[in-house]
């Protein structure tokens, strides 16, 4: 079972529409995955706190493995160089770290929903690999180009913006596994999102510190 090509050149929007699905879950249930299990124990706040380090180990890890990918991507021969096409596994491998974490601060229901969406969109898209796009059959129909060898150097500026909400998250789960205070990471997790969402604008898009 492949991914569509929708799915293929759209994996922001899909990704994002999980997790939407998984954060309206509040709606019927207030209570987050992390404090369901740890409530009746005899140090919840501990373990609470355990929890979220955890989560927050998830996080990071996918905030690297995305950052890094994104950074060193390049494109194919004949290919044109867009985000989706950066290394495949480093980034899917993220995406799913990154959900992993990011389901703690849901309910029980939202985090099945993000973890069971993003690990089969993850897997639709593996297997997807090496199957040419439209924009890809359309350019193996021109003539051949070949490529000119040039040096591949990361674009560590670029990257870093285009996973900002990832790294807004990872510093928004740092200061609640500190405080443990709800409102704090409801406020943090708001403004890694539009502040992320803004830093992804095209505006953004040629800055000179992505050669």
């Amino acid at each position: 079972m492949k991914a569509t090509e929708f799915g293929y050149r759209h994996q922001a929007l899909v990704h994002r529409l999980i997790v939407g699905a998984a954060f309206l879950t509040y709606l019927v249930d207030r209570e987050d995955v992390v404090w369901r299990f740890v409530k009746d124990s005899t140090t919840p706040h501990e373990l609470e706190r355990r929890a979220f380090i955890l989560a927050s180990l998830f996080i990071a890890a996918g905030a690297i493995l995305c950052t890094w990918a994104r950074a060193c991507c390049r494109a194919s021969s004949g290919v044109v160089r867009e985000s989706y096409r950066c290394p495949y596994r480093r980034t899917y491998l993220g995406d799913l770290c990154y959900a992993i974490g990011l389901g703690s601060l849901a309910p029980l229901a939202g985090f099945v929903i993000l973890v069971t969406g993003e690990a089969l969109r993850v897997f639709r898209l593996m297997r997807r690999i090496g199957v040419p796009t439209r924009q890809d059959r359309l350019l193996l129909g021109r003539p051949l180009v070949l490529p000119v060898a040039e040096e591949i150097h990361p674009r560590w500026g670029s990257a870093f913006r285009q996973e900002a909400i990832k790294w807004g998250l990872l510093v928004t789960m740092i200061v609640f596994v500190i405080t443990l205070k709800d409102r704090h990471a409801e406020v943090l997790a708001a403004a890694s999102f539009l502040v992320g969402l803004l830093l992804q604008a095209p505006i953004f898009g040629h800055s000179s510190d992505d050669g």
